[in-house]
This record gives structure tokens, sequence and C-alpha cells, in this order.
């Protein structure tokens, strides 16, 4: 039984993840937006949600508030950057030292503990103990539905007309403009809807671990590109549209990578060894992708 424990667990962390996963994914695919904000966005949307919730604020409130905090640390990315031309990743480096010291701030201490507090896992924890003692299969069925909710809005804004203008000012500015598109008002909009995307994740990753801290953000971004990675690499992209792709790889590759991490560690990998693994994972995957196809992961797909 104790060798499903990291299925269990890598799945639980997986789903939790792949809201960040999926931001990042639409800012770096759709937007042509490299997007470093969301390391900053997850501990920013947690510190805001956790402090609201210890002052007793009502949980719908404390999460809505947490996804505009993120969705501003976005938006302040991309005004950066259009506004006074900086850097893309400057600009998303400028954005999360000043989300740490937000987070600092807001919270008043490096951490919070939530687990005497509301949880989003409450209405199924009844359910968990009655099925079984090990396996949390409760959060799962939860953390699916949340995820195909905001898959199914988001597939489905992105075909709209609104949709198709904001990824033709990421993916072509020139001929957007020439359409009489706004490209730095849909960039701004582009940003701040990810980032609150991944602020969520911060939400769920403070709930389901019963603190916040100001650094449960670092190492999102490799943890992100790697799982984009190898979601690309195991979807083919001639059978679904650019965006279902984009969304479909962002969501199989978190599980995948958190599960394979999960085992990993059940065998034996020392905890601080997984950015270096992850590191080289990156690199091996990028390294077969470019033997086969020749093309490289920065390389927007046609």
């Amino acid at each position: 039984m104790t060798w499903f424990v990291p299925l269990d667990i890598g799945i639980t962390v997986g789903l939790i993840f792949s809201f960040a996963v999926v931001a990042f994914g639409l800012s770096f695919r759709l937007l042509n937006f490299p997007d470093l904000t969301v390391e900053g966005s997850i501990p920013l949307g947690a510190s805001v949600f956790a402090i609201l919730l210890k002052s007793g604020a009502p949980f719908p409130l404390a999460v809505l508030a947490a996804l505009l905090a993120g969705g501003l640390a976005g938006a302040l990315t991309a005004i950066i950057h259009v506004r006074f031309r900086l850097n893309k990743f400057l600009a998303g480096i400028i954005v999360i030292a000043i989300s740490y010291s937000l987070c600092l701030r807001i919270m008043g201490a490096s951490n919070i503990g939530l687990l005497q507090l509301t949880s989003i896992f409450d209405p199924v924890q009844g359910f968990e103990r009655a099925v079984s003692e090990y396996f949390q299969l409760g959060k799962i069925l939860l953390l699916s539905l949340l995820l195909l909710l905001c898959v199914g809005v988001l597939f489905f804004g992105l075909s709209t007309l609104k949709g198709i203008r904001l990824r033709t000012a990421g993916s072509n500015p020139e001929f957007a403009r020439s359409l009489g598109i706004n490209v730095p008002t849909n960039i701004i909009i582009g940003l701040a809807l990810t980032n609150a995307l991944a602020a969520f994740s911060g939400v769920l990753l403070a709930t389901y671990q019963g603190f916040t801290d100001v650094n449960m953000g670092a190492g999102t971004l490799l943890l992100a590109l790697a799982a984009l990675t190898i979601g690309e690499r195991l979807l083919s992209e001639r059978r679904l549209s650019f965006p279902s792709f984009v969304l479909a790889a962002a969501v199989i590759g978190s599980l995948v990578y958190q599960v394979v991490v999960a085992y990993a560690v059940r065998f034996g990998l020392a905890s601080t060894d997984l950015k270096l693994v992850t590191a080289v994972l990156v690199l091996i995957v990028v390294a077969f992708r470019v033997s086969q196809d020749g093309e490289l992961l920065s390389e927007t797909p046609k």
C-alpha cells in the first residue's frame, strides 16, 4: 500500500501546481511573454489569503483578494514592460522582489499557520475518512473539478473574439496593431489573468500544507518549465488546436512531473537535490526534442 502513497501525493500536488503551470504556459506560449512573475504571485496570493482568513474574513472573500493581488502583480510586470520599455525578464524580476517584500509586510512574519482555520478541503474530509485512510481521494476529486472548470473557462475565453485578440497581441504584435488591436492593454490584461491563476495555486498550496511561507514560490519557474516541457513532449500538437495543446500540456506535464518527483523522493532522492535533478531533466528533454525535431523550447510552436 505504501507504494501507492507517492502516486497519491504526486497527483494531489500536481493538481495544485497545475494552475501555476497553466498560467506560465499561457503567458509563455500564447502571449509570447516568458513571465517570471508567477514565482512572486504564488506567495503573494497565499499571504493575502492567509492574513485575511486569520483576521476573520469569509473564505470566498479571502480567495478573491488573493486572486486580485496576483492579478495586480502580473499587471505591474506588464506595465513596467510596455510603458517603460524594460526587458520582460527584468520586469518580472523587479516585481518578484516587490512581491517578496510585500509578503513580509502583509504577514508581519515569514510564515503563518492555517491548520485551525477554514479550508477549501473541509467539505471532502468526511468523504475521505469514509473511503480510505491512506488516499486523498476527496482532495483529488475536488481539485480535478476546479481544474476542469478553470481549463474549460480558459478554453472558451480564448476561443472568443476577445481571446483571439489577446492571443494575436501576444504572438504577432505588428499584425495586431494593423488590425487596430491595443497591444499594451491586451498584454496587461493577459498577465493579470495568468498571475491571478498562479495566485490561486498559492491559495490551494497554503490550504493543503496548512501554512503560508514567504519562500513558498521559490523554484516554481523551474517546476513550470519542466512540467510544460514534459507535457509538450508527451502530447501531439497536430491533433489539438494550439490553445488546447498548451492547456493540456501544462496539466499533464504538472501531474507527471510531481508523480515522478514523489517516487524519486520515495526511492531516496534528497529533497535538497530536487532542483538539480529538475534542471537536468529539463536539459535532457530539450536535448531530445532538438534531436527529434530541431526545435528549441524557447521557440513558439507554429
